[in-house]
């Protein structure tokens, strides 16, 4: 009777998992640090975004999204193991990264943004000539700064101390990350600092599959991403979730 008990169970056991292969459930793996990255205290804001903005593509594409949390160091490995179709991910579209992955389009933009007074003029890169400009020492978006004509570059320690610099007047702008600088804008320097600039890069989060891995998904989250930025669903989401851009 206890050996029937059994291969009972393991005849149900098989049943239950072919069915929930086969149910036409999107598996997708999130890595909840979202290493490499530090959002610090954000990390739960931009998961429980993303989790919710898989909910709401899932709803106008009639996706059945099932969200698989991992481990940051068992992320990739997983999506090569086909342990699920997809991940979200700022791994960027280069090159050779196009070659084994295919990527959504960035569905929360990370680049960094340009912060001035609010009576400031400026609008764009173009307009630094002569112009000096913070950016927190170590900051990969120096590059931006450097191949602007005429840029004077002053180095910090923390976003604080140059957005600090740029309300007195000691500095004409800084170079912060969007979500930062959409943080800062919208509380503490509400009505005094702005974002001058939308992001500058192509740095954000995004649906990444193996290359021709799961073509439709990548096409059907792009066509979902695209009717909930035009239905006001995915305003809400940053709202909801203090991560919407301050321009």
């Amino acid at each position: 009777m206890e050996r029937f008990f059994s291969l009972f169970l393991i005849t149900l056991m098989t049943l239950c998992s072919c069915s929930s292969s086969s149910n036409g459930d999107r598996r997708v793996g999130v890595d909840a640090t979202w290493y490499p990255l530090d959002f610090g205290v954000r990390d739960n804001n931009i998961t429980a975004f993303s989790t919710e903005l898989l909910t709401e593509i899932g709803k106008v594409e009639k996706i059945p999204f099932v969200k698989v949390t991992v481990n940051w160091n068992d992320l990739m490995e997983g999506l090569q193991k086909n342990k699920y179709e997809a991940i979200l991910t700022s791994m960027p579209p280069y090159i050779f990264n196009e070659k084994l992955f295919d990527f959504s389009n960035i569905y929360l933009a990370l680049g960094p943004v340009l912060v001035v007074p609010v009576t400031s003029k400026i609008d764009g890169l173009n307009q630094l000539n002569g112009k000096e400009i913070g950016i927190v020492s170590g900051s990969a978006s120096i590059s931006l700064l450097e191949k602007s004509n005429g840029v004077l570059i002053r180095y910090y320690e923390s976003i604080p101390q140059a957005l600090n610099d740029v309300l007195l007047g000691v500095i004409d702008g800084a170079m912060v990350g969007v979500l930062s600088a959409s943080a800062y804008c919208r509380d503490l320097y509400q009505g005094e600092l702005k974002i001058a600039t939308p992001p500058l890069n192509d740095e954000g989060l995004r649906l990444v599959t193996k290359h021709n891995g799961a073509p439709d998904l990548i096409k059907k989250f792009n066509a979902g991403l695209e009717k909930i930025q035009k239905n006001g669903a995915y305003a809400n989401l940053q709202k909801k979730w203090g991560l919407q851009e301050q321009r």
